[in-house]
């Protein structure tokens, strides 16, 4: 096993109470784990390299229950994109795996990976389903038997010689951000423009004499996309004024733009704003964003708007 194997754990206390008026049930104190980087052949316990054990309770008050641990593969819908189910749940074993365990009580297992050593697994993900439950056959209450039968399942996924499919996601973004020339900026980060008239579209170039910049300073040309935005949890308007009631009343020309490299180029704005009595004599803010015309990268560039309408 690699030195660098890397495990990504979700803690989680989950419980499942089986129907019944004296609430029966179990719980599970263990993670959803994700292992990196495990070799072919590899074989170790999660309990001695982590110091995480497999730990069930009953939380029945009253009554033992005999419990059952099983590897088993998921189900569809329990399966992370990435993925694939695991082709022998026996790779991954819980020791021991079966139990009785009084009112209140709780046991410890360890899980074994024990994985095939085969060169063909390297670069492939897997998912398996560890499922505690009660064994329907054996537990009974009072001489009658369960017919419901209480069950936790936690997950288990593992990567064979590679990262995880998020992490190389993430390696694959960061690879992508340092191919894309994100040297750009849109003057001024805050502009503002008072006594903008009602009813009507506003070119504010040609009635105040203002528009924005996109600067390029790179040497590569770079294509962006602007567009007005209604609001952003991580932005507020400064004292005074509020969000625009609908962000549609403004639009940039272009939408659009291509800006070759060390160049600046020129936005457009156009305020169009209904003649209503309660649109009158306010401060609005407009949010413009910009983001990477191909959507390659979620990067943005914010621009506020600051307004004043007519009495």
């Amino acid at each position: 096993m690699k030195r660098n194997l890397r495990l990504f754990l979700a803690g989680c206390l989950c419980a499942a109470l089986a129907w019944g008026a004296d609430a029966s049930g179990l719980a599970m104190r263990f993670v959803d784990i994700t292992l990196e980087n495990v070799e072919p052949g590899a074989n170790f316990n999660v309990r001695v390299i982590r110091n995480l054990p497999f730990v069930v309770i009953n939380l029945d008050g009253t009554y033992p229950a005999d419990i059952v641990v099983e590897s088993v593969v998921p189900d569809a819908n329990e399966m992370k994109e990435g993925y694939e189910p695991i082709p022998d749940p026996s790779w991954i074993r819980v020791i021991p795996n079966r139990f009785t365990l009084g009112p209140k009580a709780s046991a410890s297992s360890d899980v074994i990976v024990e994985i095939p050593n085969d060169p063909k697994l390297v670069g492939r993900h897997f998912e398996v389903i560890l499922w505690a439950h009660t064994d329907p056959k054996r537990h009974k209450k009072e001489g009658v038997a369960m017919l419901i039968q209480t069950g936790l399942r936690s997950r288990f996924r593992f990567s064979v010689g590679t990262m995880g499919p998020a992490s190389l996601q993430r390696e694959k973004a960061l690879k992508k951000l340092a191919t894309i020339n994100a040297n750009f900026s849109v003057s001024p980060d805050n502009h503002f423009v008072q006594n903008v008239p009602l009813g009507s579209a506003v070119d504010l170039k040609t009635l105040k004499k203002t528009s924005l910049k996109v600067i390029n300073e790179s040497d590569d040309p770079i294509k962006l996309r602007f567009d007005s935005i209604s609001t952003d949890e991580n932005i507020l308007p400064q004292a005074g004024y509020v969000f625009t009631p609908d962000p549609k009343w403004m639009t940039v020309s272009p939408a659009v733009m291509l800006i070759p490299g060390n160049s600046i180029k020129e936005l457009r704005l156009t305020v169009n704003i209904p003649d209503k009595p309660e649109y009158r004599d306010k401060k609005y803010m407009f949010l413009m964003r910009t983001t990477l015309a191909d959507e390659s990268l979620p990067l943005t560039y914010n621009n506020m708007l600051y307004i004043s309408t007519l009495p």
